[in-house]
């Protein structure tokens, strides 16, 4: 989803769900305490030929206070990526722009930029929870033992540049901490998140981001600010491959 330069937003859309490419697309967004907006993004928006970019992120804390630094850091993101520049790099103008917006602001954000032809997605994590692949049978979060700092809190600033494959019918799900947290059981939230996300892939012709939700009981008053990104792939025009045989647990 992208909004015009310049022109206010007057609020989220709580649910899209669409096609490019052959990608299906679905977010969810959902403001603490039924707020109509908050501090949480997620789009998803094509950047050049056979590319199309995930953006998510959440400004620290909740509700209608944070929804301009929202806005405007994740403008910022999206003008450095439709630049060309990496996922790494991109996240590194978002940092910046924040620092120079409010000092004492900052953000978590997940960039990736998938690539269609390839089947990679490349993205870096400046401090918010891991993306999660998910196949009918198999779901792993992409989570490294070297963590990156989030957007704003100090200088040098540069988040390590990730690649990894996506097999066909693949479930990729980018998510904020209100989700996995809403119960303010971690733990709990990812192993739920996990098993919502496979019963989603069961389910491909519905929108996976309002499965993942309604699996997950985040249809009514939550803590905090939540959103969604789910990006499902196409079938291989061949016999498929698999997520549990190309993918092992990242070191």
């Amino acid at each position: 989803m992208i909004y015009p330069v310049g022109i206010p937003e007057v609020s989220e859309p709580a649910f899209m769900s669409w096609t490019i490419h052959g990608i299906q697309l679905s977010t969810r967004i959902m403001g603490a305490e039924r707020s109509p907006r908050g501090g949480d993004w997620c789009e998803a928006f094509v950047v050049a030929d056979d590319l199309l970019a995930l953006s998510i992120g959440d400004v620290c804390g909740h509700g209608e206070e944070k929804f301009a630094a929202m806005s405007a850091t994740r403008q910022a993101i999206r003008d450095a990526a439709c630049r060309g520049l990496d996922p790494a790099h991109t996240l590194l103008e978002g940092h910046r722009f924040l620092r120079a917006f409010d000092p004492d602001e900052y953000a978590t954000a997940l960039f990736g930029l998938l690539n269609l032809r390839e089947r990679t997605l490349v993205f870096a994590n400046a401090g918010h929870p891991p993306p999660l692949m998910a196949s009918p049978r198999k779901t792993i979060f992409l989570e490294y033992a070297q963590s990156d700092l989030p957007l704003g809190i100090e200088d040098p600033f540069l988040p390590v540049l990730r690649e990894v494959s996506v097999p066909a019918s693949t479930l990729l799900v980018f998510y904020t901490d209100g989700v996995t947290e809403h119960e303010c059981k971690p733990l709990q939230g990812a192993a739920e998140l996990c098993d919502a996300a496979m019963f989603a892939t069961e389910f491909s012709q519905l929108p996976s981001a309002s499965v993942i939700q309604k699996q997950m009981f985040l249809t009514g008053w939550n803590r905090d600010d939540a959103a969604i990104l789910t990006a499902w792939t196409p079938p291989a025009p061949g016999p498929a491959r698999t997520l549990t045989k190309l993918f092992e647990r990242p070191d």
